[in-house]
């Protein structure tokens, strides 16, 4: 391998020394699984001689390399976006490593989750994941919870049960009434403007996705989905 006086990129050097491509090798730099002279260097771009070591934690290279899909909790009025993901997870992680800025930077957000709304927003650089979720010949089913002012009439009840769309009453006080809808389709932005001016809308939060529910997350809590869970 030939290398200049200021040596060669780190990531060209996990590539050729572990027979990767170089998305590979900068997956791993990043998720904090490779060490040049016994310290963690995360920066793919860094420059190594031929004389330093470099070696790769096989633990951590799997992390970093099986695809990867979070859920979080997010709160209403708070803008879904990978900077909003990056606080989120990347600050939080109990291993930062794994979940850094540059390998959040790749994630995408399927079935966004508008700015008004609250509940499951869904991260991810799986490619079937991506697809199942996008897929508008099969669209996914959601389940919404939405909390409005005072008692509902029947005639609202009605007017929300459309083709493919089951909406009923959860809960109901003098104060307020909770409705569930579930179905395909549903643009939470579209059906909270609808709600609202139906009756003061209070809250309108996305309980589940397909068979993925929210619980048990709380408001600005994240998990990853293990790889026996399903939408």
């Amino acid at each position: 391998m030939i290398s200049s006086e200021e040596g060669i990129r780190l990531a060209k050097r996990v590539a050729a020394d572990h027979n990767c491509s170089r998305r590979e090798a900068e997956a791993l730099i990043v998720a904090g699984g490779v060490q040049v002279t016994g310290k963690i260097v995360t920066d793919p771009a860094r420059r190594v001689q031929d004389e330093q070591a470099v070696t790769v934690n096989r633990l951590v290279s799997m992390a970093a390399l099986a695809p990867m899909t979070l859920v979080l909790f997010k709160p209403a009025e708070r803008v879904a976006n990978l900077a909003w993901l990056q606080d989120t997870v990347g600050l939080k992680a109990p291993q930062p490593g794994i979940w850094g800025h540059e390998r959040l930077a790749k994630m995408h957000m399927p079935l966004p989750l508008a700015k008004p709304a609250s509940g499951l927003c869904i991260f991810t650089d799986d490619v079937a994941v991506l697809r199942h979720l996008e897929d508008r010949r099969t669209p996914m089913e959601q389940e919404w919870m939405a909390t409005v002012g005072g008692e509902v009439s029947e005639g609202l009840i009605k007017a929300l049960n459309g083709p493919g769309i089951r909406a009923s009453i959860n809960r109901q006080t003098d104060a307020v009434t909770v409705l569930r809808i579930a179905g395909k389709d549903i643009d939470g932005l579209d059906l909270g403007r609808w709600l609202d001016e139906q009756c003061p809308l209070q809250d309108l939060r996305r309980q589940r996705v397909g068979r993925l529910n929210l619980a048990p997350l709380e408001p600005q809590q994240w998990r990853q989905l293990e790889s026996h869970e399903r939408f």
